[in-house]
């Protein structure tokens, strides 16, 4: 039988004898005439308003019994089906129309043609011969008719159709118990998906004039569940689509499809990675980590640290989680326990404090990096007794300084509502020995595949209007704004293994990433790919800068950057 699908949603097949004299009497052979009729399923030719004209498909064969008859030779209306034995296996009476098993024992395939025949992906029916030799044919699986279309000619061409079930097995093997009309309830080699596939691809029209493709499939309770389908192109793409079937699929049902897809629809397949993604989203929902303890801090000690913005400190400059006590014994800290195991300790350059470098979790943001912007942040996170005790007075400039908003970026978070400020260079002059750095607690050398950076608040407004724009904060540069020339970059330097004594260390591998260059300065949440590190068990971050950000002093631009979900990847 052709591949193709009628509009009804039961239909059946008429096999009859056409009188006696339309039957070969030859003791050898049985002959029997399939006739189709509109209300039959074989072929599906052109459908119009009233009935869609049915035909016998080349290779066409039955059963009778456990009997195979001879295939036909051609496609046609009225076929003749032979058995040899002639009229001595009449007395089996039951016919079975199945080309993918032997006689009841049926077999719906998960992989099927568009371009071939109903029987040979599974399509099965079954009927009981009369006094005449003549049989009415019911079919027992369930079909699908896709109705697909296109109202673009550009678009690629269709190569398959996947339909999944909710783990329901449409596809498999099953025997037809004909005593009770029933199929056994046990599916053997049982599958939730079937594959439509088109030889060479399929041109979508904007209108179908026939039966555009079908599918079998057995029987199966699907009411209410959700049905998948993919259609994959030659091009790669796929289109998506989610069904919520109203119906079953019961003996001899067909159900219709009909989905228009355009272009813009479609999306290229992402590669399967050999690898799982592990996200640091600092984000409190994400929490896996045991409870921590900052000892050191007043009003924290003994206090634990539950979820990630308990580690946001208050005030952003001079808070008691990142300068501790007396500004020398701040061991800020924290583990992304059970997830990326990446973990941040504040290096020690004379004293474990935020001035001596590290990586702090914020949730600070506000639009705005001009000078006057700066009292209305600093309203906003100080308040307003902060501001009037200095308002008008003597350095009032430094003690409003853009440095009381060094957690502060000009944009909200990449997501959700933290993310982490990372503060600390070495050039010429810093007094800083240890880098920050991001390890893995393990020592398990992994792949760190990105993170999203961006600038601060702070460092934005040193770049535009120079240094000179604070009262103490020139670092006896001469950095009065952006040049073509002006570059500055964050380096990541991989180290494969974690030395017990850090001075023995050697970076692997280097990544870098341009805060600045010339007069594009980054102010939104851009991507920095640091995959090209490869495997490495620790990561130190420094900033290197034209030679007009720096000064007898070294760097003259704060050194500050904020990143936000920063992704590692494990192997599968």
């Amino acid at each position: 039988m052709k591949k193709s699908l009628l509009f009804a949603m039961a239909a059946t097949l008429f096999v009859a004898c056409q009188k006696e004299n339309m039957l070969e009497k030859r003791d050898d052979v049985l002959a029997v005439i399939g006739v189709c009729y509109a209300e039959s399923r074989t072929a599906f030719g052109t459908p119009n308003s009233a009935e869609i004209p049915y035909r016998w498909s080349a290779g066409d064969y039955i059963w009778l019994g456990n009997n195979k008859s001879t295939a036909i030779a051609e496609n046609c209306t009225l076929a003749q089906f032979e058995f040899r034995g002639g009229t001595a296996i009449v007395g089996t009476g039951h016919i079975f129309y199945n080309m993918t098993g032997q006689a009841k024992s049926a077999k719906v395939l998960s992989s099927q043609s568009a371009d071939g025949n109903l029987g040979n992906d599974g399509d099965f029916g079954y009927a009981t011969l009369d006094e005449y030799n003549s049989f009415y044919l019911e079919h027992k699986t369930a079909y699908i008719w896709f109705d697909t279309k296109s109202n673009e000619s550009d678009m690629p061409k269709l190569v398959s159709i996947k339909l999944a079930t909710e783990g329901v097995a449409i596809a498999g093997e099953r025997v037809y118990n004909f005593a009770n009309g029933e199929w056994d309830g046990a599916t053997t080699n049982g599958s939730s998906e079937i594959t439509l596939n088109f030889e060479g691809g399929r041109k979508l029209q904007s209108a179908n004039e026939g039966v555009m493709a079908a599918m079998v499939l057995l029987p199966a309770e699907v009411a209410g569940t959700k049905l998948t389908l993919t259609y994959t192109f030659d091009d790669e793409s796929v289109f998506i689509e989610e069904k919520k079937p109203s119906k079953n699929f019961v003996s001899g049902a067909t159900q219709r499809i009909a989905t228009t897809i355009n272009k813009a629809d479609l999306k290229k397949n992402e590669p399967e990675l050999g690898y799982e993604l592990r996200v640091l989203t600092f984000e409190d929902k994400d929490v896996k980590f045991s409870p921590m303890y900052l000892d050191y801090a007043d009003g924290w000690a003994g206090r634990e640290i539950t979820k990630w913005s308990d580690l946001i400190d208050n005030p952003q400059y001079s808070g008691p989680l990142m300068y501790g006590n007396d500004a020398t014994d701040a061991m800020y800290y924290w583990y992304d326990e059970g997830n990326t195991e990446l973990y941040h300790m504040f290096p020690d350059n004379y004293a474990y404090c935020f001035w001596g470098g590290g990586h702090a979790i914020s949730n600070y943001w506000g639009a705005g990096y001009a000078d006057e912007d700066r009292n209305g942040h600093i309203l906003k996170y100080y308040g307003q007794e902060y501001l009037n005790q200095w308002a008008g007075k003597p350095g009032a400039d430094g003690a409003l300084g853009w440095f009381l908003l060094q957690l502060m970026t000009p944009i909200a978070p990449h997501s959700g509502n933290n993310f982490c400020v990372h503060y600390g260079y070495k050039d010429f002059f810093s007094y800083i020995e240890n880098l920050p750095e991001l390890s893995f607690f393990d020592c398990e050398p992994r792949v760190i595949d990105h993170m999203w950076v961006t600038n601060t608040n702070y460092t934005l407004n040193q770049l535009y209007n120079g240094v000179k724009s604070e009262e103490g904060n020139s670092f006896g540069g001469n950095w009065t704004g952006l040049t073509d020339d002006a570059w500055l970059k964050i380096v990541a330097y991989g180290y494969e293994s974690i030395d017990a004594d850090p001075t023995n260390e050697e970076p692997t591998s280097t990544a870098e990433f341009y805060l600045v260059n010339g007069y594009n300065v980054v102010e939104t949440w851009e991507k920095w790919d640091l995959s090209v590190l490869g495997k490495v068990a620790k990561v130190r971050f420094n900033f290197l800068y034209s030679d007009e950000m720096g000064g007898k002093y070294g760097f003259t631009i704060p050194g500050y950057f904020a990143y936000d979900d920063i992704a590692v990847r494990f192997d599968k």
